[in-house]
């Protein structure tokens, strides 16, 4: 269709530009706007309006809301100049996701695909309010009609703010790309880059890349071509669901009333080093393999909250919100609870007071673990009764969404042991949901997993048995959580001066035991 050849000049826009002769088929850098009709209100609230950079050398992009986390968008749109490679990680340009309810997130990770120009991109917030969008498991044949949604340019406005679609069909296909053309007048123009195609079902099929931009705003009267190049995302189902699983291991609390919390900070995956002083302030020392892996094994964040009160017992670490990350949990002295989202913590980005996420159902703090009971990256609420049963309270978002905040399953265990303090939930077999973990007085472990709970007649529950003889018969100095990031709860034993020494699950006393990391942090 086209032969686009590299050009010199200075392009806001997905991939390289492209050129023949003097016109230019570009990537909607700054976001192509569709030239077509805005969508009747309320449709397509998926979308996603871009903002990279600063205002002396910013562009914009159009995305796709595809998970609660996670925006599909264009991976040209982060490069640092067209046709340079986008790295994982943090991005080079700061960027901004406006929502169509209007609210802003920051943009704090890309997930970038080698083959193709696509990225996924990682909002500083879940977002409940809004349905994400559905991605196509097959491409559109040629000759087929899809339509392109965009916050890019019009035929009439240089800056816009508003979605606009446009109809086009399918000219051609490779494995990664489709070639498009628009019907009638209808165009791809800047800062729709990275905006969907959608198929007839309005799945998304495709990503906007490149176009010639006939008839947008801006371009010269004599490019008349509406014609695009589209990233397909149709064959992506597997590797989006890999990239937006939530995160395992941080969503269980560690540590209970103890000075020395095991949690994730920074959402890595791999459960960090928190103290609590006497005094209520928290320190953190990031998990980057800890004592074994050298200098480095540990990173020092020094004190990233002040506290909020002396009593650690009513202080938690787990993630509220999904976000991969703990945040900050207050049981209140009446029984309810208040959390505070780790958006950095102090010094490094602060704390999101998300008020009361809960009116709680018990002040006693000792009846309270936070634990993901269901496996949906979020921690649920748990309460013990006095003979040692558990009821769940499942988090849909708290308090602060309705009636609808937490849904309870009912008692999810009548439990092993009337002493509650013996009694850990941790994820063991990989599958995102909290296992049940008890530590007898003779220090051996038995292991429960979580398979529904009570609520599932005859196998809510698979009995594993004992799987470790145990090292002490203090049942304080024991916790369970994921240390090396494996998926499968680690065996954790505190030492003098806040030490901790790990045996990594290897299958436990009926499989291959445990492997003796030995001591990776020497405590502070």
């Amino acid at each position: 269709m086209f032969t686009p050849r590299p050009r010199t000049a200075r392009i806001t826009g997905l991939l390289a530009a492209t050129a023949v002769a003097s016109a230019a088929m570009t990537p909607a850098f700054p976001a192509f706007a569709v030239t077509g009709p805005e969508p009747a209100a309320g449709q397509h609230a998926y979308a996603v309006q871009l903002q990279l950079g600063d205002e002396a050398n910013g562009r914009a992009c159009t995305g796709t809301l595809v998970d609660r986390l996670w925006v599909l968008t264009a991976a040209s749109c982060f490069a640092a100049a067209p046709g340079t490679t986008v790295p994982a990680g943090k991005p080079a340009l700061a960027t901004t996701a406006t929502l169509s309810d209007g609210k802003t997130f920051g943009i704090t990770e890309i997930a970038p695909r080698a083959d193709r120009d696509v990225v996924l991109a990682r909002l500083s917030a879940p977002v409940d309010a809004i349905k994400p969008a559905t991605v196509a498991k097959a491409a559109p044949a040629p000759a087929a009609s899809v339509t392109a949604a965009g916050f890019g340019r019009t035929k009439t406005e240089w800056v816009t703010d508003k979605l606009h679609l446009g109809a086009f069909t399918v000219d051609s296909l490779t494995a990664t790309t489709l070639a498009i053309t628009g019907k009638g007048t209808d165009a791809i123009c800047k800062g729709d880059t990275g905006g969907p195609l959608l198929d007839a079902s309005g799945a998304v099929s495709a990503l906007a890349s490149r176009s010639w931009q006939g008839g947008c705003f801006g371009t010269p009267s004599t490019e008349t071509r509406t014609g695009a190049i589209a990233a397909r995302v149709d064959d992506l189902g597997p590797w989006i669901g890999q990239v937006t699983a939530p995160r395992r291991g941080a969503v269980n609390e560690a540590g209970g009333s103890e000075r020395i919390r095991w949690a994730d900070w920074d959402g890595d995956g791999k459960p960090d080093y928190i103290n609590v002083a006497d005094n209520g302030a928290v320190s953190v020392w990031l998990n980057h393999g800890g004592n074994q892996s050298g200098p480095n094994g540990w990173e020092p964040l020094g004190q990233i909250a002040t506290g909020l009160t002396t009593d650690r017992n009513r202080v938690r670490f787990a993630d509220f919100d999904g976000d991969g990350k703990a945040d900050y949990i207050l049981i209140n002295t009446d029984g309810s609870v208040s959390v505070f989202r780790n958006e950095g913590g102090d010094g490094r980005g602060g704390w999101k007071d998300l008020g009361k996420v809960a009116v709680g159902v018990t002040s006693d703090p000792t009846k309270v673990r936070f634990a993901d009971w269901d496996g949906d990256g979020r921690t649920d609420y748990l309460v013990f009764d006095n003979g040692g049963g558990v009821v769940a309270y499942l988090n849909r978002g708290g308090d602060a969404v309705g009636s609808q905040g937490w849904f309870s399953p009912g008692k999810i265990t009548t439990g092993s042991t009337s002493e509650r303090a013996r009694v850990r939930f941790a994820d063991s077999d990989g599958d995102g949901k909290a296992d049940y973990f008890l530590i007898k007085p003779d220090g051996k472990v038995d292991l429960y997993l979580n398979r529904g709970g009570d609520v599932v007649p005859n196998t809510g529950w698979s009995v594993v048995g004992q799987i470790a003889t145990g090292l002490t018969t203090d049942h304080t100095k024991v916790q369970f959580v994921d240390f090396n990031a494996d998926t499968h709860a680690d065996y954790v034993l505190a030492g003098a001066g806040n030490s901790a020494t790990v045996f990594a699950w290897n299958g436990g006393d009926k499989g291959n035991g445990w492997i003796d990391l030995g001591k990776v942090a020497s405590g502070t």
